[in-house]
């Protein structure tokens, strides 16, 4: 917490070092919401969240798959998260598009093109998000063994 506190203090307008703590927020908030607020604390939707961006930024060709595979391994050694909802990807598309970070419609995500690094993306294809709304349940079956 005090990381964050100096991270926040210091970047009050999140157009910094701050925008690193967004990362995954928009798949976490739409978890979150998509649930109720009944199935994840917190921090597990935005583990969630980091793991669906960090597959994302692959989709992208932003995030090189060994980035994501070390995502993906730090967030498992925490310790196990609630399943993936079963809820329709077209239902979390729909509170994404609602989200406070989002601007008529259009969704923005805060990528990490490298570990350490985030930048907000303003123009995501659809298609993408879609994908990995559908693929997220599957990658992290495929990734145990990581």
């Amino acid at each position: 917490m005090q990381i964050k506190a100096r991270v926040v203090g210091g970047d009050e307008r999140e157009s910094g070092l701050r925008e690193i703590l967004n990362f995954g927020h928009t798949f976490a908030h739409a978890l979150e919401s998509a649930t109720r607020y009944r199935r994840y604390q917190h921090g597990e939707a935005v583990a969630w969240g980091m793991i669906a961006a960090a597959f994302l930024g692959h989709e992208l060709g932003l995030t090189r798959a060994d980035d994501v595979s070390r995502i993906v391994a730090l967030i498992r050694r925490l310790g196990p998260l609630p399943p993936w909802p079963r809820v329709a990807p077209a239902t979390l598309l729909h509170v994404m598009r609602s989200d406070k970070k989002s601007c008529s419609g259009i969704l923005r995500f805060v990528l990490s093109p490298r570990i350490g690094q985030a930048r907000t993306y303003d123009m995501v294809p659809i298609h993408a998000v879609e994908r990995v709304l559908h693929l997220t349940p599957r990658l992290i079956t495929a990734s145990a063994n990581l």
